[in-house]
């Protein structure tokens, strides 16, 4: 029944505008195509909005998982870098020590070589002091000698 009603409305419409007749032959020749083929456009329009979505949730998805792993990455840094200053500081703290028990050491080292100069610069004092008393006896001698020489010429000239 709905088919003669749109059957007369067109009959009557087709009088009044042809380009309307035309349209209505299409629809009756073309109507289910069309139906299904639009109805296939919005079932790919759909298909295209779903995977636009499930695209745009992929996105988001791997930056959560690009930020959690950048966030990893600068906690294991921080921690590599903790522990590098920790072994750093370590071995800081044994060239410290080192360096003081080697300082301490040599400066033992000096004492010791000081006082062995200072032995042996007395050594050579008292050698320098009995060789000055040496020269001095001798120095001596030549006095009591050039007297004994001086009395004998004066005793040989009296005569």
């Amino acid at each position: 029944m709905a088919k003669r009603v749109f059957i007369e409305e067109s009959k009557t419409q087709t009088h009044e505008n042809p380009e309307a007749h035309l349209e209505q032959i299409r629809t009756i020749l073309f109507g289910q195509q069309m139906l299904a083929i639009e109805q296939k456009l919005q079932g790919l329009e759909r298909r295209t909005t779903e995977l636009n979505q499930e695209l745009l949730d992929r996105i988001a998805n791997l930056e959560d998982r690009l930020a959690g792993l950048l966030r990893q990455e600068a906690e294991e840094r921080q921690i590599a870098d903790q522990a590098l200053q920790g072994s750093l500081d370590t071995a800081v703290d044994n060239l410290e020590d080192k360096l003081a028990s080697e300082t301490k050491e040599i400066r033992a080292e000096l004492k010791d070589q000081g006082r062995e100069l200072n032995k042996k610069l007395d050594q050579v004092a008292s050698s320098l002091q009995a060789a000055i008393e040496e020269l001095r006896l001798h120095k001596t001698d030549r006095k009591v000698l050039a007297n004994l020489l001086a009395s004998m010429a004066d005793s040989l000239q009296k005569d």
